[in-house]
Order: structure tokens, then sequence, then C-alpha cells
């Protein structure tokens, strides 16, 4: 049987339509135009970040504070085409690499900031296709531009912070995190050692290769060693870390946020994590009572809508479904 490309990526927008209004949304999701249009900094987002759109508001946010000149892209048009990769379906896959970075050239920038650890391992690591530009992640470009940007309040939160390191390029970005967290006055930094077993980046592939009573008893003693060093907050370094760590907040004796929402949370900016309330809360119909608006502005299908809610966030689940496994 093939693999359901369709029900996956609309998946996607699905989660992308419950959370977001058109007038929210200060990223693109469509191609720029075929004469150009210049940025000096593309923010690449990737596909899987639009389940969790309040990390997307901070970034832009961020960008805008930092008064830089750049677009925002991500969704299936600008796919890297890891997933098409991971199903044997290589020629695709290729393709479509190409094609979004046909697509970044069009915005002739100085710069690509990538947002997602999956699309960075993609090009560099698996496909070792050139940038036509210098790239690196949001985390390593925000500590780059630290000095530009004015802390407005205090943070009194104990932190420790989750993180991969299965390669160089993800103990960079653990330590930018790292760094982008200890610049936020009154918080105090937790250190933590990371657990290999997590791998690249916490997915359903990894639950699956390890078993999911090994993966939960990972994710309980992370907390439980955060919580042993005084933190009160276990900060996720990625947006699917986020997705499938979340869930575990219920009774646990910490909060589980991503990093930058924390970090933001200095700067004054704050977006809330929609996805992980609405784990949290199981309840169907406040869910889609609360995404009406959206629905309605995005005209979801509101039995779609409903099937969606009840598969993904109704009852609690440890581990989300398979539909949010790659990054």
């Amino acid at each position: 049987m093939s693999y359901d490309y369709r029900g996956y990526f609309g998946d996607i927008t699905l989660t992308h339509d419950l959370t977001t209004r058109p007038e929210d949304r200060r990223w693109r999701l469509t191609p720029p135009p075929a004469e150009g249009e210049h940025h000096d900094v593309v923010l690449y987002l990737g596909c899987n970040v639009l389940r969790t759109s309040h990390m997307v508001r901070t970034v832009t946010a961020i960008f805008d504070r930092l008064g830089l000149d750049y677009v925002a892209v991500g969704g299936p048009t600008y796919c890297c085409g890891i997933q098409h990769h991971k199903q044997g379906d290589v020629a695709s896959a290729e393709g479509m690499s190409r094609a979004t970075i046909r697509l970044f050239e069009r915005f002739t920038p100085r710069e690509i900031v990538m947002w997602c650890p999956s699309c960075i391992y993609f090009y560099d690591e698996v496909q070792h296709l050139p940038m036509p530009v210098p790239f690196r992640q949001a985390a390593e470009f925000l500590v780059e531009h630290l000095p530009r940007l004015t802390f407005s309040r205090e943070v009194r939160q104990r932190v420790a912070l989750h993180s991969h390191v299965a390669s160089d390029a993800r103990r960079r970005e653990g330590d930018a995190g790292r760094r982008l967290l200890e610049a936020v006055p009154g918080l105090t930094f937790v250190p933590i050692e990371p657990e290999p077993r997590f791998g690249r980046i916490c997915t359903v592939d990894v639950q699956r290769e390890v078993g999911p009573e090994t993966w939960n008893g990972m994710v309980r003693d992370e907390i439980a060693r955060a919580r042993a060093g005084g933190a009160d907050t276990l900060a996720t370094i990625y947006h699917g870390c986020q997705r499938l760590l979340c869930g575990f907040e219920a009774g646990a004796p910490l909060a589980i946020e991503h990093y930058l929402s924390v970090f933001a949370r200095g700067l004054g900016i704050e977006f809330e994590d929609t996805y992980k309330r609405w784990m949290l809360s199981g309840d169907p119909e406040a869910i889609l009572a609360e995404a009406t608006p959206c629905m309605e502005a995005n005209a979801v299908d509101a039995g779609r809508a409903r099937a969606f809610v009840e598969r993904t966030f109704v009852p609690l689940r440890l581990s989300p479904p398979e539909a949010s496994a790659p990054s």
C-alpha cells in the first residue's frame, strides 16, 4: 500500500488552519513570483512546524523586532522532500529539494535561516545539496544577533534544556539554544545530560525503534533529572520534540515549553502553545468551539475537523499519532 502523502500533508495544513487565521500569518505558503522578489534573509520554516504555529508567530515576531528584511516561507510548497525519501521515493525527494532551492533563489537572499532540523539534515547530510547562499539554523542565527535585542522583563524560571547530540550540527543547535536561554534576565539555566537514545530529533520513528514503554521511560527520566536539578521548566529544542513531549506535562512536576517561547518571554513576546493546551485538554467540544473562528476563516469542513481533533487530541496521548512523525 502506498504512503498517504495527501493525508500527511493534509493534517499539517488542517492543524495550521485550526490554530491560525489568514490575517495572523506573517509567513508565506505560496511560491514567490517568477520574476523574483528580493529579501536579505529567507527564514525557511519547513512543513511540520505549522502544527505548532505559536512557534512561527514567535520567531517572526523576533525577526520583526530585529528589523530584518526577511521573508518566512514554509508548508508543502517548500517541502524539502525528506518524507518522500523515507518512503523510498528518492527521485521525487530530490526533485522537491531542488525545486525548493529554486524558490529560495527567486528571493536573491544573502542568507537562508533554517528552522527545521530535519530539513537541514536532509539537505546537508543526506543529499549534500549546495545552497545558493550560506545557511544556518535559527538558534545559531539568533545568537549572533543577541546584542541587537533588548530584554524588557525578567523571566523567573529555572530551565533545563531537552536537546539532541546525534551529530555535530545537533550539538551546535543545542548549544545555541542554551546560550539564548542563558541570556534571558532572571532565568536560571539547569544543566542536564542529553539522552543519546532520543536520536537526531524526537520522532515517532524513534519511539517505534526503542518501543513505547522505553520511550515513555526516557521522557519521564529526563523530567525527573531536570526536576532533581531544580528546574521548573523543561525547554524543548525542536518543534517535533515539543509536540511529542508536551503531553507529559499532565501530572509532571514542571512545565514543558519550547525554548524560544521562554526566550521570547524576556522580550515581551508571548504566544500560547495551543497544540499543548489541546493535548492536555482532551475535550473535543471545547477544542472545536475554540477553533471555530479559525475554521470559518479558513473554510474548514466541520466534519473533517472533528475527526482530526478526536484522533489527535482525544484521549490524551503520551505519543501523538503517526501523522505527526517526521519533524
